[in-house]
């Protein structure tokens, strides 16, 4: 009896093998991330009720431009696949139709099929819940390393707003300096009329920076498709005006009933706490609806992450990379080498 099972087994393995050789072979159609494909990925993505930031369509839009980012449908399966210049070709994890009978373990391989066959390590980045324990369940097989740099920031609403408690002591006192040199601003909900100003001001940001690099170049073109489309997109921003000049914006989404997402956030910092306050007004005036706010990831920039830290968030939506090797030795912020 024991070697019928082992006999057994060993055939099981074959066919699984096989069947992942087969799928590994599959095409994918890629397309652009769209504007008039919004209601499409959010047919996939939102019903699951993720919080993670990378699966806002409006973070797929402004940042996927120029065939960086691209989507593909296989049986009732979303595919998110990522081209950066500095990084290879790399996946998000697949994203079934919810209530749809998938095999999610194939989807998974159809993906490494495609990376082996571009000439990359395959790599699946960005994974967190629900899809992290799906792909656990599915690939147990797979190796996975945690990329906390990649965490976002996620806080309540109410602490934001009020900043109450000895823990936002300090930036209490950041807004009352604000209120006290300039008692005369105005917080403005953000209107296409502000476009212009808005860019004037990221402008005058980038340029107070040390380095111009490409990375800045692009997050300006993402700034402006942002705010170029925020009808469509659906976001909402706000604006802090000193003598009528303004010094700050802000711009968020509804991303889960009980979740605001901000992606945007640049100020004038020669307005002692200007940042504080932009922070606290948007989500005074902006955000009543909802207990959480999502301020994204700190992209292992220092500064960043001293800032959200300092605000003190109730939890951290963590990310995860799923690989086939283990790639924990490699050093680089997305797990190896750049």
């Amino acid at each position: 009896m024991p070697e019928t099972q082992c006999i057994c087994k060993d055939k099981e393995k074959n066919e699984t093998m096989q069947t992942r050789e087969i799928i590994e072979n599959t095409e994918f159609q890629f397309q652009p991330i769209t504007l008039d494909k919004k209601k499409l990925i959010e047919s996939y993505t939102k019903p699951w009720g993720a919080e993670c930031s990378d699966l806002s369509f409006t973070n797929m839009f402004i940042w996927g431009t120029d065939s960086k980012m691209e989507y593909a449908e296989k049986d009732h399966v979303l595919f998110i696949k990522l081209d950066f210049k500095r990084v290879p070709i790399y996946f998000w994890a697949p994203i079934p139709m919810r209530g749809a009978d998938v095999n999610y373990g194939k989807a998974v391989y159809r993906a490494i099929g495609y990376m082996k066959k571009a000439g990359v390590e395959p790599t699946f980045r960005s994974v967190s819940s629900p899809f992290y324990e799906m792909m656990r369940k599915a690939c147990p097989e797979l190796f996975v390393l945690p990329t906390d740099i990649a965490w976002d920031y996620v806080y309540e609403r109410e602490k934001l707003d009020t900043l109450s408690g000895k823990k936002l002591h300090a930036k209490r006192n950041h807004i009352n300096k604000f209120r006290s040199l300039y008692p005369e601003y105005e917080y403005k909900k953000l209107e296409p009329s502000m476009i212009q100003d808005c860019m004037a001001l990221y402008d005058q940001w980038k340029e107070e920076k040390e380095e111009d690099n490409a990375g800045l170049r692009e997050e300006r073109n993402s700034v402006l498709l942002a705010l170029n489309n925020m009808e469509e997109l659906g976001l909402v921003g706000g604006a802090i005006f000193v003598d009528d000049r303004l010094i700050a914006f802000t711009v968020g989404e509804r991303l889960q009933p009980h979740m605001q997402l901000v992606h945007i956030e640049k100020a004038d910092a020669s307005f002692e706490g200007i940042y504080p306050m932009i922070n606290q007004q948007y989500v005074k005036n902006e955000c009543t609806e909802v207990t959480l706010v999502n301020r994204e990831e700190d992209m292992g920039i220092e500064g960043m992450r001293q800032a959200k830290r300092a605000y003190h968030p109730v939890k951290m939506i963590e990310k995860y990379m799923f690989s086939i090797r283990d790639l924990s030795h490699i050093k680089g912020i997305w797990g190896w080498e750049e």
